[in-house]
């Protein structure tokens, strides 16, 4: 039986347990496009399947390479009369190949896309706060020298 590993991060990984008793990691998969703010698909696969690595930094599972595995993904339905979103959770087959992919696209991704927008110097930020606050503090008195007598003897 051929067989894939999939790996991940710990933070990706929630352990529950079952109506039945028994130990379950529920495994999230982050949505590929950054610019995606939806909830993140996620599937379940028995505790005793998932490993920490070697190094204790990250998780993997061996899966079936020829099997499917249910992916569950809240979909927004709706509000209600008080503006509280309502989420429905979509069910579907997805091939373990398909899914190892899922999992791991955070290898494909090239660099440049992590940060698609420049990021702003804190040095130019810091420059223009420090002008933006002297104009703002213009002096209305100018405070007068105290002049030192000396001691009389």
């Amino acid at each position: 039986m051929d067989e894939i590993s999939i790996k991940f991060g710990k933070g990706l990984a929630e352990p529950f347990t079952g109506k039945d008793g028994k130990e379950f990691m529920r495994i999230l998969i982050p949505n590929q496009d950054p610019g995606d703010k939806t909830p993140w698909a996620s599937f379940v696969l028995p505790a005793k399947a998932v490993h920490e690595n070697q190094y204790g930094k990250g998780l993997w599972a061996k899966i079936p390479a020829e099997g499917s595995t249910v992916v569950t993904k809240p979909v927004l339905k709706g509000q209600d009369e008080q503006g509280k979103n309502i989420w429905e959770d979509v069910k579907t087959k997805v091939p373990n190949k398909e899914l190892k992919g899922m999992v791991e696209a955070y290898k494909t991704r090239d660099p440049q896309t992590r940060e698609a927008q420049p990021r702003e110097s804190a040095r130019e930020k810091l420059d223009a706060l420090v002008k933006d606050t002297a104009a703002k503090l213009t002096p209305e008195k100018t405070p007068k020298a105290k002049s030192k007598k000396a001691p009389e003897l």
